[in-house]
């Protein structure tokens, strides 16, 4: 017999209400076979023994889950363990092209600021261009003047 509170003496029945006992299973049954001729007890028995047949069964259904879960477990092991090398050497190339994308981004900013260098210069040299074609213009009138 079980109780709540430890090193106290199990009182015989009626209980007082602050206290409660604790039977196992394996108690009450052996109460209820002491009881054979009882309608009672060999209700108890039934239904200790059906909870004890479910919880076994229950107990082996468990165990064939946890089996199966391990063997898919085991799979997924072996293919983490493949998959590592692989994501190994992808990282490895996502660092290469990382570097390379930063590499192209700095060409093609310093390519940016060379064409607007360039087009500043075409600018100033259009301008050369329609002033020295304005002079070509005088020039020429001062040629045919004369």
């Amino acid at each position: 017999m079980m109780s709540l509170w430890e090193g106290e003496e199990a009182e015989s029945y009626p209980q007082a209400a602050t206290r409660l006992t604790l039977y196992t299973r394996r108690t009450v049954l052996n109460v209820a076979m002491l009881l054979r001729d009882s309608d009672i007890a060999r209700g108890v028995r039934t239904y200790l023994l059906d909870a004890e047949q479910d919880l076994r069964a229950g107990y082996s259904s468990l165990e064939h889950r946890v089996t199966r879960v391990e063997s898919c477990l085991a799979g997924v092991g072996s293919a983490l363990q493949e998959l590592g090398p692989v994501l190994n050497r992808m990282s490895h190339r996502l660092d290469s092209l990382d570097r390379r994308l930063d590499a192209t981004h700095q060409v093609v900013g310093a390519m940016s600021v060379r064409l607007g260098h360039m087009s500043e210069d075409i600018v100033r040299i259009d301008g050369r261009m329609d002033d020295l074609a304005r002079n070509l213009k005088d020039l020429s009138r001062r040629n045919r003047q004369r």
